[in-house]
């Protein structure tokens, strides 16, 4: 039985997803999303959306991790104290360890939930080459969303995949607009450019 055209467009996306969590490093990709823009109040499809930590965000996830093995080393030595010489500067000290902890562990997840960047991701599986009409779309909606009202995603990356190539002037226009090009062979991902 032939597949029909979203089966073949559905299985693109899939593809380019796990490619996006193996090799490009996303932490989490989310397959089919639909946004609202601030012209467009029936929204956009977006085939993907990935969401990883930003460079700040890594720094701070790293001091978090650190503070929380200081403060757990602490609880474990001042719960040592407590235990062996009751006073109140055994008590005191564990008070102010699990305290410690705590704010670690906020600190932890506050900075892992505001420091996030993502991706929109368009794919095409189409029998001809992505033309110039696909990608004045997919810029139009990506802008669209950034001047809209919802801050849920923080796009600092737009990719373009297609599966059967790029007319020129196509490419061109993605490029030059910031897109990150990519053709599928059916078997791998390749990063395209307009100068090779």
């Amino acid at each position: 039985m032939a597949k029909t055209t979203k089966q073949i467009g559905d299985k693109l996306e899939s593809e380019f997803a796990k490619y996006m969590k193996s090799e490009l490093d996303w932490d989490k990709v989310r397959v089919g999303a639909h946004l609202s823009g601030r012209d467009n109040n029936k929204g956009a499809a977006v085939d993907i959306i990935g969401e990883r930590l930003d460079e700040r965000g890594k720094r701070f996830h790293s001091i978090g991790i650190i503070f929380i093995i200081t403060s757990l080393t602490l609880c474990f030595f001042s719960g040592l104290y407590a235990i062996y010489e009751i006073d109140n500067y055994g008590v005191g000290f564990l008070i102010f360890a699990v305290l410690f902890l705590i704010s670690s562990i906020v600190y932890l997840k506050l900075s892992d939930k505001y420091n996030k960047e993502n991706a929109w991701v368009e794919c095409k599986n189409l029998k001809n080459k992505v033309n110039i009409n696909h990608i004045s779309k997919s810029i139009r909606e990506f802008n669209d969303y950034m001047v809209s009202k919802d801050k849920e995603y923080k796009f600092e990356y737009h990719y373009f995949v297609s599966a059967s190539g790029y007319v020129e002037n196509a490419l061109k226009y993605a490029i030059d607009n910031g897109l990150i090009c990519y053709e599928y062979d059916g078997k791998s991902f390749k990063r395209t450019g307009y100068w090779e």
